[in-house]
């Protein structure tokens, strides 16, 4: 059973929209603020949290990122960890309207847009690591949306965990699809398509499917005029 409409109230103080959390409405649902190691319940919040279930938590670590236009729907008994980040966090959607399901983001992300979308499957987890930087139109799918069997009848394409590694650059347009691990200090070129677990740091990975290049690669947020 999923939160009541007025789950959630907004008020305007000086022209200042302020968005808070309902706890007379809430079902065991928590926005919770990370400071120094100790956790903090919070009734405002800086992005666009609903809840359609019970036993849910967002977490925020401080330093809080600048998010502009973030978006999470939960489902139940569902976490999503956002951790501090120097950063603008722009345009994420996160659709976690699934049972039993994480996504873990690190220290220093940032993103142009993105969407990370469990397509309602449960027990599954997305985890990305520190210092990541995602372009615009990254889309994440731990799950097809629909079921594909074989001839015997058994399902082929069920959900499965993504991990994406320590200072990985996703590049415009990138799809990362179920199953896909992304190893440490990696680039994924424009329009590539990840379908599966890659096994090598430091590489450009490009394609559709994608696959990783051979010679070692590092990337940094600073435009090449700085080091020219």
């Amino acid at each position: 059973m999923g939160l009541k409409s007025n789950s959630r109230f907004k008020i305007n103080i000086l022209g200042l929209k302020l968005s808070f959390i309902n706890p007379f409405c809430s079902v065991n649902n928590k926005v919770i603020l990370v400071k120094n190691g100790k956790k903090y319940r919070k009734y405002f919040y800086p992005a666009n949290i609903k809840f359609y279930g019970s036993n849910n938590c967002v977490e925020f670590y401080e330093k809080i990122p600048k998010l502009k236009n973030v978006k999470i729907e939960l489902g139940n008994n569902s976490a999503i960890k956002i951790h501090e980040s120097q950063y603008t966090i722009k345009n994420l959607k996160i659709n976690a309207r699934a049972d039993n399901v994480l996504v873990d983001i690190g220290k220093d992300f940032s993103s142009e847009s993105c969407s990370i979308d469990f397509h309602g499957e449960p027990n599954v987890h997305v985890v990305i690591g520190d210092d990541c930087q995602f372009g615009c139109d990254i889309e994440i799918d731990t799950a097809d949306g629909h079921t594909i069997f074989n001839e015997q009848g058994n399902v082929i394409n069920k959900p499965q965990n993504i991990m994406i590694g320590n200072h990985v650059w996703l590049c415009k347009n990138v799809s990362v699809l179920k199953g896909v691990v992304i190893p440490d200090n990696c680039v994924a070129a424009k329009g590539s398509i990840l379908t599966k677990q890659y096994t090598d740091i430091n590489r450009v990975i490009a394609g559709i499917p994608a696959k990783q290049k051979d010679g070692y690669i590092t990337w940094s947020r600073k435009a090449n005029k700085d080091f020219i």
